[in-house]
Parts: C-alpha cells; sequence; structure tokens
C-alpha cells in the first residue's frame, strides 16, 4: 500500500510540474520564422539608373507587343477567312479533310498564343 501511494504522489507530481512548464511555455510563444528572401535580387545598377531610359525601355516593349499582337490577329482572321472558305465548299456530309483539321489547330496554337499576349504574358 505505501508502493502504490508513492507511485500516486509521483504522478501527481509529475502532472503537476507538466502542467507548469506548460503554463510557463505559453507566456513565451516561439518566435516566427524569419520572412523569405525576395525570388528576385534587384541589380544596383538597375535601382540607380534613370526612371526615364525605364519607362522608354518600358514603352518600346509594350509597342513592341501590341505590333506583333496586331500581326497575329490579322494572321488569325487570315486562317479563318480560308478555312471558312473551304467548310463553304464541301458538302457536310463528307468527312473534313487532313488539311482542314491542320488549319483549325493551327488556328487553336495561334489564338491560344494571343490570349497569353492579351493577359501580359
Amino acid at each position: 500500500m505505501l508502493e502504490t501511494r508513492r507511485v500516486f504522489v509521483l504522478a501527481m507530481a509529475g502532472a503537476a510540474g507538466f502542467l507548469a512548464a506548460e503554463e510557463l511555455l505559453a507566456q513565451y510563444p516561439p518566435t516566427p520564422p524569419p520572412p523569405p528572401q525576395p525570388a528576385e535580387t534587384p541589380n544596383p545598377a538597375e535601382m540607380r539608373s534613370n526612371p526615364r531610359a525605364a519607362a522608354a525601355a518600358r514603352r518600346a516593349r509594350m509597342q513592341q507587343n501590341e505590333k506583333e499582337f496586331r500581326e497575329g490577329v490579322e494572321r488569325l482572321y487570315e486562317l479563318t477567312s480560308q478555312l471558312r472558305e473551304e467548310v463553304q465548299k464541301t458538302t457536310t456530309t463528307e468527312v473534313l479533310s487532313v488539311h482542314m483539321v491542320k488549319k483549325t489547330e493551327e488556328i487553336e496554337k495561334l489564338a491560344k498564343l494571343l490570349k497569353n499576349k492579351a493577359k501580359g504574358g
């Protein structure tokens, strides 16, 4: 009986110590991890560069993208017009030719490319 009392008292002391340690740890929350480093570190030379030159370069890049986009739209218009003419020449009961399928795939690729350019990619 004396042995069971000792085990009981030791178990209670351990539980009280555990609760006290938990309470002390709750007062000092763990420190958060440091913020992540930026993916791209800016070039110091670019940081000190002329903002007007950077704006001019950006404007030129945007004009080039606009020119490419307009050319792509014109090409898309040509392809769809050609496909439309081919479809009008064939009867609907016949199977579509391989040429027509390839043209639709080309149109689809060009349309996806233009969609990405329009999004700014």
